[in-house]
């Protein structure tokens, strides 16, 4: 896991890889598209702007995308767990795994970014002033050359 507290923080230090200069790309297009509806680049990125609908009722686990949580405005706890236990098999079809395990909050305010490992289990708690970006983006350390 990683947190930053402003987006200019994250891209002074991920910036330069086309894996998450793509990212910051797909944040700064969040605001200005329709929330709820999936976009992506190929297989090495998917985002959605989102609101508070986004709560989730379980910890979730992924294995090939790192989960990206963008806070624009409010504020969102996300729930982590890096000693999760698995609730339900893993779906290679959605990338996802239902889990358990104890958790912690981490607090994001307007403007901070968390960078979800792939070991970690996460829930979203959102206020109810919350607007931001989820993204997925690939664990591989390069991406095809048109993409």
């Amino acid at each position: 896991m990683r947190i930053f507290t402003t987006l200019d923080e994250a891209r002074a230090h991920l910036a330069g890889e086309k894996k998450w200069d793509r990212a910051f790309e797909a944040i700064d297009a969040s605001a200005r598209l329709p929330h709820g509806i999936a976009y992506s680049v190929g297989d090495s990125l998917t985002w959605r702007g989102v609101g508070p609908e986004c709560a989730e009722e379980s910890l979730t686990a992924s294995r090939r995308y790192l989960r990206v949580v963008y806070c624009a405005t409010g504020s969102i706890e996300v729930r982590i767990s890096d000693d999760w236990a698995p609730t339900c098999p893993y779906s290679d079809l959605s990338d996802r795994q239902g889990a358990d395990g104890p958790d912690r909050p981490i607090l994001l305010g307007a403007g901070a970014l968390l960078l979800v490992d792939i070991h970690e289990a996460t829930r979203l708690v959102p206020a109810p002033d919350f607007s931001g970006a989820l993204l997925r983006v690939t664990v591989e350390g390069r991406s095809f050359h048109n993409k």
